[in-house]
């Protein structure tokens, strides 16, 4: 577990009651599973042996040619499904991307994904926006969906599949 950079991603999320489910949590059904290429982050279930992704780079690589192609100059992009996160941290490297929103049922993907990935300063820049569906209420869904721009782009919803 790299607990520099947990506690680094942690500190800038913005969602405080995230931040304290992820500070009490506990790794209960998945293990990270680190390829060779640094890109190669997969979460391993306990017991089943199956994991998140059964090729993580072509998987990767097929969601960010999608995206670019389709939806490049779109400033707000939603999802479903936190996975490895590396698939965010690239989409945010376009310079028209404004904002992705996450909303992540399964915590245990955004704390595993934070001992790997830096997302620091897309934390702090409210550039990923994470949001856990279990404690989501309509204010924070309300705030969200009213203001600029997220208000523009709501009808944009992708569900990330697994």
């Amino acid at each position: 577990m790299n607990l520099f950079l947990f506690n680094k991603n942690l500190e800038a999320l913005n969602n405080k009651i995230l931040k304290e489910k992820l500070e009490n949590f506990k790794p209960q059904k998945f293990q990270i599973l680190q390829g060779k290429d640094s890109l190669d982050i997969n979460f391993i279930h306990h017991g089943k042996e199956c994991t998140l992704y059964s090729n993580t780079l072509s998987e990767l690589n097929e969601k960010l040619n999608l995206y670019n192609d389709k939806y490049l100059l779109y400033p707000v992009l939603y999802f479903y499904g936190f996975g490895n996160g590396i698939l965010y941290k690239a989409l945010l490297q376009n310079k028209y991307r404004q904002k992705i929103v996450i909303f992540e049922k399964e915590i245990e993907f955004i704390y595993l994904s934070f001992q790997c990935i830096d997302f620091s300063e897309e934390l702090k820049d409210r550039r990923l926006v994470i949001l856990d569906i279990e404690s989501i209420d309509i204010n924070t869904y309300n705030n969200i969906c009213s203001n600029s721009p997220f208000f523009n782009f709501t009808c944009l919803f992708f569900r990330y599949s697994l």
